[in-house]
């Protein structure tokens, strides 16, 4: 799932030594502290900015991060996550140098293609470039960066299967709801940048998730299942198309409230992914929801996170690093992402 054409979005999640391993955890919050609490914003921004310096430190000569650009469009968004735009601020550099790398990788027939090539096939971070360019042109409505995001919406309107999904590769067939949900945070972003999307496109890609159900909750990789995973992407995909009343949500949610938001290699495979989206879903859903299971997960991530600002692997192996890089910048975008649903600049991520 999270990988460079196998991603995310993006959910695992830190590496603690042997000894911190065996050391019992301390207890976390089940209910939510009110974020108006200056300790709770001050401790989530500076973990942010922290991990933010650790991503500008890895960035290559060329704007790059990594030769998948998964891993480069997640660390824009990060950045574009806590306010930073191309051109101003303390990051302009290595934004603009970012921008420009990720644009310089779309072909002409729209496509952004890695230098890297993993996995089954490049939708996976084609959804995520296209979101981060569409994030991008939010921020800054370049008329060079209107017309790829364009070009990146109408690949994936074309790969639509007929039955609503997509799949790894850009051309209507197959489908599966961890490469499909890529997809429509993509065109929720765009929607939101003013690129229209057809409505044709929207419903079918309901209609998708909803096969996915599970009668009892939870939502399937090809069809109806209560995979960890593919149950928070299932609930994101609806509550991002506008379906939020959707029967299959409710009782997914409470489906997730029973994951145990844990630390462990022996826990949820691909944390990062799992928990990418679980935020999402619970901040979408508001409520109680959200307020049993953000204070949990913002604890861990606090607790977990690097010296040097980043964030590795539960278990203290690095899952994946063959087609996620070399370093942390995949971890640490994402756990980033995950805290930074705190500060509602991106979008595609607000209610």
């Amino acid at each position: 799932m999270v990988r460079c054409s196998l991603v995310i979005v993006a959910v695992s999640l830190i590496v603690c030594s042997a000894a911190h391993a065996q050391t019992k955890p301390a207890a976390v919050p089940t209910t939510a502290a009110p974020l108006t609490e200056q300790k709770v914003i001050e401790r989530v921004t500076a973990a942010v900015d922290r991990s933010l310096e650790y991503l500008a430190s890895k960035q290559k000569p060329d704007g790059s991060w990594d030769d998948c650009n998964a891993g480069n469009a997640l660390t824009i968004l990060a950045m574009l996550g806590r306010g930073h735009v191309p051109g101003r601020g303390q990051y302009k550099d290595v934004l603009q140098k970012g921008r420009k790398y990720l644009l310089k990788t779309q072909r002409e027939d729209g496509l952004f293609e890695s230098r890297r090539k993993a996995g089954a096939g490049p939708m996976y971070e084609h959804g995520l470039s296209t979101t981060a360019t569409a994030e991008l042109y939010g921020m800054d409505p370049d008329p060079d960066v209107e017309e790829k995001l364009r070009r990146a919406v109408r690949v994936i309107i074309n790969a639509q299967s007929p039955n609503g999904g997509w799949r790894y590769n850009p051309k209507p067939g197959d489908h599966d709801l961890s490469v499909s949900v890529m997809q429509i945070v993509a065109l929720r972003a765009a929607n939101n940048a003013e690129i229209p999307v057809p409505e044709e496109v929207i419903e079918k890609a309901a209609k998708y998730v909803r096969y996915c159900a599970h009668p009892n909750g939870g939502y399937g990789y090809q069809g109806p299942a209560q995979g960890a995973q593919t149950s928070a992407a299932g609930v994101v995909s609806l509550q991002l198309l506008g379906k939020y009343d959707d029967p299959s949500v409710p009782k997914t949610l409470d489906l997730l409230a029973k994951f145990p938001v844990e630390w462990s290699a022996n826990g949820i495979q691909y944390w990062y992914y799992f928990h990418y989206y679980a935020i999402q879903a619970n901040y979408q859903a508001g409520g109680k929801h959200w307020n049993d299971w953000h204070p949990r997960v913002r604890e861990l991530l606090l607790d977990k996170q690097n010296a040097d600002g980043s964030w590795d692997v539960p278990g203290g192996t690095a899952e994946n690093a063959g087609v996620v890089g070399p370093n942390n910048i995949y971890w640490t975008s994402m756990a980033t992402l995950v805290l930074e649903v705190y500060m509602h600049f991106l979008p595609a991520y607000q209610r």
